[in-house]
């Protein structure tokens, strides 16, 4: 799938350098069959494409945009959401709080920081604003 097409579906334009410094900002995640993936460091694209580049979706069947918790953590918290609508729901909110330990040790996370949910989608490039805050890490481990 090309990244106009990944655009289409997240309502978005990859192309702008503010949603390329962002993407570079954060490191996501995905948890999938119970395991927790990193991406690599400092890239540019969504997680659509990381998806893509692992196999795990194409041009014919990208379901799996939906069916996995997936999110980024970055210095002012960790976010978790699915679908190219960046929703929540209890199976992520579940998938979410099972890794959260192994996140924050793995990469050594400030328990200070907030674990939020969910993402409101906005004209505006950049960090769009989260649909919960579940408040600070260090009360949910």
């Amino acid at each position: 799938m090309d990244e106009k097409q990944f655009d289409n579906k997240y309502g978005t334009d990859s192309s702008t350098e503010k949603r390329k410094s962002f993407h570079r900002s954060r490191r996501m995640f995905a948890i999938k069959e119970n395991k927790l993936f990193i991406a690599p460091e400092n890239v540019t694209y969504s997680h659509a494409n990381w998806f893509e580049l692992l196999g795990w979706i194409n041009s014919e069947d990208d379901s799996l945009m939906n069916l996995l918790t997936r999110g980024y953590f970055d210095d002012t918290g960790i976010y978790f959401y699915r679908g190219y609508d960046f929703h929540i729901d209890e199976k992520a909110e579940k998938d979410m709080l099972g890794f959260i330990s192994e996140l924050v040790e793995k990469f050594s996370l400030s328990k200070n920081l907030h674990l939020f949910g969910g993402k409101i989608k906005q004209e505006i490039d950049g960090k769009w604003p989260p649909i919960k805050d579940y408040g600070p890490i260090n009360d949910l481990l």
